[in-house]
């Protein structure tokens, strides 16, 4: 039974079996403190590849350990991480399914007594009295860029088809992009070209460094005063060379209007209105838990990929079961947050996994 979701899309020349795509989601406490995990993602994500989805968004590895969003996190700051990825590589292509690694550095949000900013913060942006936050120098951003780098080429080393650069909730390149966060008075604050610098220099090196057929993607937070600058920042990075925008929420955005007949969240709503920017695939995100709403904003032509989250992690045959028209596990929304959050096994669709 072939639906709108189950037709092919070309991200950089890579042909993803289908419209449906697994967002990053951290999977706190399944890995130890040097970036290693604990628990086998090769059979996490392999579940989901099985299950039909086109394309993976490994969740969040960090390019450096201090900056690192938690201490349960995997890392990608050295090449003793490589097999691990590439043993989720090799699964997923196995099952027809591309696969790409988001990296990230947390910026502010970065665990450890001493974390590096953007520029001095105010005590009310602050996570934890007790940690001293260090406005970063040139030198400090020509390390993280090296990082990013680095990260990126260790992820094709792994086989993975691309990496998806972390541009949003809040962490490093969205306190950077964002003049909330942002007051430096170099060529990385100020102006709009200036605050995006940075992300933009790091999406040009890593093209230059990881080649042509290698997929660049981005994870884009709205998260400007105006949603002028979005559109300015989505086609800048376009022109930088990324392949496919993840757009979700950023830092402060206050004055997006939503048509009140849009049926989905205004985090669902910006990703539909950042791809009238571009000429590039964009994903929306945020809740979309049955097939009949990804098959909205696809057969609507609103958006060129769905990303279906929680769902996934309810259902890892979410796609497959979604083609054929089948019922689906439904995501209970565990509260006060997603039982993966915290350790995965508690999520009370776990034990139907085998795992």
């Amino acid at each position: 039974m072939a639906t709108v979701i189950s037709k092919p899309i070309l991200i950089n020349g890579k042909e993803i079996k289908n419209r449906i795509l697994m967002p990053p989601l951290v999977c706190f406490n399944w890995a130890d403190d040097d970036g290693f995990q604990t628990v086998d993602r090769q059979r996490h994500y392999g579940l989901r590849a099985e299950g039909g989805t086109g394309l993976i968004i490994i969740e969040a590895a960090a390019v450096s350990k201090e900056g690192r969003l938690a201490t349960s996190q995997l890392g990608i700051w050295k090449d003793e991480h490589i097999p691990q990825f590439a043993k989720i590589a090799q699964k997923c292509h196995q099952e027809g399914t591309k696969v790409i690694l988001q990296i990230v550095h947390a910026g502010m949000k970065s665990v450890g007594d001493k974390v590096l900013v953007p520029s001095p913060i105010e005590e009310n942006n602050t996570k934890d009295n007790s940690t001293q936050y260090i406005p970063m120098t040139l030198e400090d951003i020509e390390k993280v860029k090296e990082d990013f780098i680095n990260g990126a080429i260790r992820a094709k080393k792994a086989g993975l088809d691309g990496v998806e650069i972390h541009g949003a909730h809040s962490y490093l390149l969205n306190q950077f992009t964002s003049p909330l966060i942002n007051k430096r008075d170099d060529l990385y604050g100020g102006s709009m070209e200036n605050r995006f610098r940075l992300p933009l220099e790091i999406v040009s090196a890593i093209r230059i460094a990881c080649g042509q057929d290698f997929i660049i993607g981005y994870r884009f937070g709205v998260n400007d005063p105006t949603f002028v600058e979005d559109k300015y920042l989505a086609q800048e990075l376009e022109k930088a060379g990324v392949d496919i925008l993840n757009v979700s929420n950023g830092i402060g955005i206050k004055n997006l209007d939503v048509p009140k007949d849009f049926p989905f969240s205004f985090i669902t709503y910006m990703g539909v209105e950042i791809r009238k920017a571009v000429n590039i695939p964009v994903a929306c995100v945020f809740g979309i838990r049955v097939p009949k709403e990804a098959e909205y904003l696809l057969e609507n032509d609103l958006i060129d990929m769905v990303a279906v989250g929680r769902a996934l992690l309810a259902d890892p045959n979410w796609t497959n079961k979604a083609i054929k028209g089948e019922d689906v596990n439904l995501c209970y929304h565990c509260k006060p947050r997603c039982k993966y959050s915290v350790d995965g096994h508690t999520c009370p669709w776990f034990k139907t996994l085998n795992f």
